[in-house]
């Protein structure tokens, strides 16, 4: 271990995958996890008694594009409030890729992209970018896709009507067959969409991600009875991943509740950040967490939804594990206790008596507390 290293001392590490969890110091030398131990100090320390850590949050759908559309700063949005990888939910198509790769090239953030079937991206959201024609082009995202391995995890399409028409069916089946012929997942936003989730869900494969599953707009999750609709449980036991994404207009707390107590917890949460929510310095994932842990939902359940799940997702075993020899992103989480307003995206309060709160995070060997 190297006089670089730094080292996480005092806190209460919990690693998802492993399962491991106790009083232990966290060592990363570089970009690597070099010590997972209990009473052993090595370079510069960071005090972290009275926290929780864990491996470093991943955020599977935010738009971190600055400068365009709705685009963020991923490091003063991300990584100061707990986030060390994000993920891009599609800001960018393939005519736009090339100044998304540029803006992001300089954040500290690991930025990723689903890119958008559209080929303009989202780059102005009163128009929606898959209502005409010509700028719903497989061959060039397959293309771009193929060029930037690296970067693209998969592609997304938005099937609300606002952004596709009458029928969503034409763009899922677009992005299906860009999915199909590179060899990734896509990730579909629902809400609004022409056609129930009967009719969308069967289209897809596993590994394919839903996101906006906690909506509270038209077609979502939950039949007309309240209840979780069957082709949804039938799309999870497929393996098809469904993700919560908050957003200006998705995270309803009735849904949210319905979920909880018919047992479908969502396999991950993410925030779909964009300047409008960014604005509040408390949004960011712990507050998307706080939400989930005010329903009764055991906080142990809860990280796996913001590390091994979404990491998981993408298909990057690199990511989301606490563990010695691995990418050595950590974050630091306090729980408090208090008295907490939560408000949903339709406005609708609700009483917390805990939050989550960002305390720091470890990237890329540095360490960054949160703002």
């Amino acid at each position: 271990m190297s006089d670089r290293a730094l080292t996480l001392t005092g806190g209460e590490v919990y690693d998802p995958e492993s399962g491991v969890r106790g009083r232990l110091n966290v060592s990363v030398d570089g970009d690597r996890i070099s010590a997972l131990a209990p009473r052993f100090e090595s370079g510069r320390l960071v005090d972290v008694r009275g926290c929780l850590v864990v491996p470093g949050l991943v955020d599977l759908h935010s738009h971190v594009f600055e400068g365009i559309g709705e685009g963020i700063n991923a490091d003063a949005a991300g990584l100061q409030r707990g986030t060390t990888t994000t993920v891009d939910g599609g800001s960018a198509g393939a005519r736009t890729f090339g100044g998304f790769r540029t803006i992001t090239g300089q954040y500290r953030s690991r930025t990723l992209a689903w890119l958008n079937l559209s080929s303009i991206g989202q780059v102005d959201l009163r128009v929606g970018e898959l209502m005409a024609a010509q700028w719903l082009d497989v061959d060039a995202a397959v293309a771009t896709a193929e060029a930037n391995r690296d970067s693209i995890v998969g592609f997304k399409a938005r099937l609300s009507t606002y952004v596709c028409g009458g029928s969503a069916l034409p763009a899922l089946r677009a992005v299906l067959a860009a999915g199909e012929r590179a060899g990734l997942p896509i990730m579909v936003h629902i809400g609004d969409s022409g056609e129930p989730l009967s009719e969308l869900l069967p289209l897809l494969r596993p590994g394919d991600v839903v996101t906006h599953t906690l909506t509270g707009r038209k077609n979502g999750i939950l039949g007309p009875d309240g209840t979780i609709l069957p082709a949804v449980r039938e799309a999870r036991a497929r393996g098809v991943l469904f993700d919560a994404a908050r957003g200006r207009n998705h995270i309803s707390f009735p849904v949210m509740q319905a979920a909880v107590e018919q047992a479908f917890l969502p396999d991950s949460l993410a925030t779909d950040i964009t300047l409008t929510t960014g604005a509040d310095p408390t949004y960011g994932l712990p507050l998307v967490m706080t939400h989930l842990l005010s329903f009764g939902v055991p906080l142990d359940e809860i990280i796996p939804m913001v590390t091994l799940n979404p990491a998981r997702a993408i298909r990057r075993d690199d990511l989301g594990r606490l563990q010695r020899g691995n990418i050595g992103d950590a974050t630091v989480l306090r729980v408090e206790e208090g008295t907490y307003a939560l408000v949903d995206v339709d406005g609708r309060s609700r009483q917390a008596d805990r939050r989550v709160v960002a305390v720091g995070v470890v990237r890329a060997g540095q360490w960054i507390p949160a703002a």
